[in-house]
């Protein structure tokens, strides 16, 4: 039986035991002859993106900065469930993020000071995945968003009036080189519920 074109990437291990089960389903325990195993091939990687210039890098972040300016992703209430008014700045921003090749984005949650530290971690992580979903779903490559919650460890503003919950109530996006660390410079904040 021939696999055709496919090609498989085995183990030495692997091959060993492949190699002696085959020798013995053809036979070979009954004193036959068995033909040596093929040796295993590898299979060819996907190439890699090349890492972006620090120009597009910041070309890109600015593009990101001026979508975002003024603008909030909202949620639900204690969910992360993306209201419809938002979804026009997800199509924005899936727009301004598809051609930043080279890249690699943090998709940043925040929540506000009030409620259980746990919860708030937790939330601002189910959060940040929900807009690298939505993002994807609109065609920016899954592999170049990276979701991380922060909950209420890195507030941007200090004080829990209704404009410092508001403030930071957030989800930012911070731009760096594919396969490093994205530059934690200045990222715009989008600020929701």
């Amino acid at each position: 039986m021939s696999c055709g074109p496919l090609r498989f990437l085995i183990g030495a291990g692997a091959t060993a035991a492949l190699a002696g089960l085959g020798y013995f389903l053809t036979g070979g325990y009954g004193g036959h002859a068995v033909a040596a195993p093929a040796a295993p091939t590898e299979v060819a990687a996907a190439p890699a993106e090349t890492p972006a210039s620090v120009e597009e890098i910041k070309n890109c972040q600015a593009e990101v900065d001026t979508t975002i300016k003024g603008k909030t992703i909202q949620f639900d209430s204690g969910t992360a469930v993306i209201k419809a008014e938002s979804q026009p700045l997800i199509d924005a921003m899936a727009q301004v993020l598809t051609p930043c090749d080279g890249t690699q984005v943090e998709v940043a949650g925040h929540t506000d000071l009030t409620g259980n530290d746990a919860a708030n971690m937790r939330l601002s992580e189910e959060r940040a995945n929900a807009v690298v979903q939505a993002l994807v779903a609109k065609g920016v490559p899954n592999a170049r968003l990276l979701p991380k919650g922060y909950g209420e460890t890195k507030p941007a503003m200090p004080g829990m009036t209704a404009a410092a919950n508001a403030a930071n109530r957030r989800i930012e996006f911070a731009v760096g080189a594919a396969g490093a660390a994205p530059v934690a410079a200045t990222p715009a904040p989008a600020t929701g519920q």
